[in-house]
């Protein structure tokens, strides 16, 4: 499959990329920044102990907000984009009125599934102790919240309003921050709960904020008439539900093995590794759902700009992650010790460094993944998720039977390698995607760079430090002068630097 577009629309094209990555990079440095903050914090005051219970809270708390949300921060993006571009503004209005109100429903229905069930989620989610109902009926809140403000990032990214989104997020991280440590400080870890109610109810005032200021709040949640022109969208969010459930549930029956095998000590310490992991993911990637995943759903009714559009995405992100990952890996010792109590969480540094090359791969499947979702194939779209789920449970337990907790790291990059995998022999069979030959070279140079870090960090070695610097350089090197090539940003930035020290 060769890419569509003359040289000047690609080099616009990788531009943007670029400008965006660097936007909501820079958004995710800062909520990275506060993570470390509260990540030391609660390593203080809190131990490994702390981290466990966030970890149980969060991951059954997210069983419940998948399974009443219906997905719509996602599957509601494609119509409106596809309204916003094709400037229809009746039809964009209806269609936010839609979602907003169906948002509504699924946020009071959330909360009162979460008020019912938390005797159960908390017999659940700490083996039988029965201490934690209260919290889960506070985290009925969270659930809530959580529900309203994927809504408004529904309508902000289907619109394609970054700027606000970014500017939400950066003012989210900030008052996490500060409820979050206030909390830890006076509290200790009774003041998990409360942190994480507060901060979701945060978020979900500073994305309402930007949201109501560009399209003004209007909802009818229980208006038939208005929740019937929104059940196109609702089917594929029943499919969309199911599978994000699975995913929760998979990821808290981690949690729980953990739990069970070395109590929340030993899920604290698998916690904070992959806590840090997580959030570089989520940094790196985070220009696929807000800037990418919108123009691909414009595009979706397009097979030659559908393909385009996925093989520039997925050959943009392969070059900026490369790199990263490798510089990550190459730090993770350095970060543990500045982010964590080092002495309580030195295991984390090896589950961290092999897991985080799973990004790598990551940043090649999800611009394909997104195919199924931008075309709304309900059935394709849930079977590639409940299998890619089960074999991520059978992944970590298997790891952590082998290897113990470094053998988490090895199978949370495996799992990724083969969901990699299973989404690209999908988009071929389904929709004929195939990567292009660029695309294909780019990724196995950069992977053979990756794979090598990886391995040479488990050795211990100053030797191993020099031989991991100079993959890194080559990985700059080689991704620098794909951009230098593609775009105006680049080039345009080493002549000026060039001028500079001619100048001087």
């Amino acid at each position: 499959m060769t890419d569509k577009i003359n040289p000047e629309q690609e080099r616009r094209l990788f531009d943007r990329i670029l400008k965006y990555t660097g936007v909501f990079g820079g958004v995710q440095m800062v909520g990275m920044a506060v993570t470390v903050v509260l990540a030391k914090v609660k390593s203080l005051l809190l131990g490994s102990a702390g981290f466990g219970v966030t970890e149980s809270l969060n991951r059954t708390a997210d069983i419940v907000k998948t399974a009443t949300n219906l997905g719509i921060q996602t599957v509601a993006v494609p119509d409106i984009s596809q309204l916003s571009e094709n400037d229809n503004p009746d039809g964009l209005s209806e269609r936010i009125l839609v979602t907003r109100s169906w948002a509504l429903l699924t946020a009071i229905a959330g909360m009162i599934v979460c008020i019912i069930l938390a005797p159960f989620l908390g017999r659940w989610a700490f083996a039988g102790d029965t201490k934690y109902a209260v919290g889960f009926t506070l985290l009925s809140l969270a659930v809530a919240a959580t529900a309203v403000t994927g809504g408004e990032l529904a309508v902000l990214r289907g619109t394609k309003c970054l700027r606000m989104i970014a500017l939400s997020q950066l003012f989210a991280s900030i008052w996490s921050l500060c409820i979050s440590v206030p909390l830890y400080l006076l509290l200790r870890i009774e003041g998990i709960v409360p942190a994480l109610v507060l901060s979701a109810l945060g978020t979900m005032a500073v994305t309402c904020i930007y949201s109501f200021k560009a399209f003004p709040y209007r909802s009818r949640p229980f208006s038939r008439e208005i929740l019937s022109k929104g059940v196109r969208m609702i089917e594929f969010g029943l499919f969309f539900t199911v599978a994000a459930f699975l995913g929760a549930w998979a990821w808290s029956i981690v949690a729980r093995f953990l739990t069970g095998k070395g109590g929340p000590e030993l899920t604290g310490i698998y916690s904070a590794g992959y806590m840090l992991v997580s959030y570089f993911t989520t940094m790196l990637l985070s220009v696929n759902d807000s800037e990418y995943f919108p123009r691909l759903s414009a595009a979706a009714k397009d097979k030659e700009r559908l393909y385009s559009t996925v093989n520039n995405q997925t050959l943009a992100m392969l070059m900026l992650s490369a790199p990263m990952v490798i510089c990550f890996i190459i730090v993770m010792p350095l970060v543990i010790y500045v982010v964590l109590e080092y002495g309580k969480f030195h295991a984390s540094i090896a589950l961290a460094q092999l897991a985080v090359a799973g990004v790598y791969f990551k940043s090649a499947s999800q611009p394909v993944a997104s195919i199924i979702i931008a075309k709304s194939d309900r059935t394709i779209f849930l079977f590639q998720e409940a299998l890619c789920y089960i074999l991520l449970v059978m992944c970590v337990i298997c790891g952590y039977d082998l290897f113990g907790i470094t053998g988490i790291g090895i199978a949370l990059t495996i799992w990724e390698i083969i969901y990699m995998g299973i989404v690209l022999i999908v988009s071929k069979i389904r929709y004929g995607y195939l990567m292009s030959g660029n695309v294909v070279i780019s990724f196995l140079i950069q992977a053979f760079l990756v794979t090598a870090v990886s391995a040479l960090s488990q050795c211990g070695k100053g030797v191993s430090l020099v031989a991991s610097l100079a993959l890194l350089a080559v990985s700059v090197i080689y991704s620098y002068l794909f951009f230098r090539r593609h775009t105006t940003f680049v080039s345009g930035l080493g002549t000026k630097i060039l001028n500079m020290f001619h100048r001087n």
